[in-house]
């Protein structure tokens, strides 16, 4: 019956939401523009940005602009289709430029975004063609990621600091530095270095951000509106 069939794409809905985050979910039902990212971390970072270029008005978005996490590059698909679904329309996917990413952006494009590639986007676009394997933390102040990592873990005898090099992805770098060190980063790091990163550069923007870093930001940002 019309009933049922309500109840069930009721219950589906709520399931979706749940597995998206409530807060996140909560905004998707407001309206606002949804643009999806592989993972928490990188809902925090693109939230932060939002919120810095907003205050500086170099951005003045005609929506709110969200960032639910898919859960990876493979199941940002998934995620689309909801969305689609909801809104009768694609939404904006940004996803890291390594293999995965890329791969997986190939896929969209070939598949659910076939009219809509732009829609599509990888980080690599914005951090440089020099830069292989960048993702959204290649999008933040370098010196300020070291500086949280070294502070987030006390394991390593060489800090990172010493071990970083300029102008290089820097998860690989610090995935690399962990093994060479001979510990086993958390499973959360990722999501723990992105909440540090966040309140710091939230705290004293002029001081962790500079003009380069926010026309970089701007950039990507102007690709989202509508």
């Amino acid at each position: 019956s019309k009933g049922k069939g309500t109840d069930k794409g009721a219950g589906a809905t709520y399931a979706v939401y749940s597995a998206l985050n409530l807060t996140v979910a909560e905004s998707l039902l407001l309206g606002c523009q949804p643009i999806i990212v592989e993972g928490p971390s990188d809902q925090h970072y693109l939230s932060t940005m939002k919120n810095i270029l907003i205050s500086k008005g170099m951005i003045s978005p005609s929506a709110e602009l969200v960032f639910p996490p898919s859960g990876g590059a493979r199941t940002a698909k998934i995620i689309s289709s909801i969305l689609l679904g909801r809104d009768d329309a694609l939404p904006y996917v940004l996803l890291d430029g390594d293999a995965a990413g890329r791969q997986a952006a190939k896929a969209l494009q070939d598949d659910l975004y076939q009219g809509s590639k732009d829609l599509v986007l990888t980080v690599n676009e914005f951090t440089g063609g020099e830069m292989k394997d960048s993702e959204v933390e290649d999008l933040l102040p370098p010196n300020l990621i070291v500086q949280v990592i070294d502070k987030l873990e006390r394991r390593a005898d060489r800090e990172f600091e010493d071990y970083y090099k300029t102008g290089n992805a820097i998860v690989p770098q610090i995935k690399a530095w962990a093994k060479a060190e001979g510990f086993e980063l958390p499973e959360d790091w990722k999501v723990r270095l992105a909440l540090e990163v966040k309140a710091k550069i939230l705290s004293n923007p002029d001081k962790y951000v500079d003009k380069e870093l926010l026309a970089c930001w701007t950039k990507l940002f102007e690709r989202f509106a509508k």
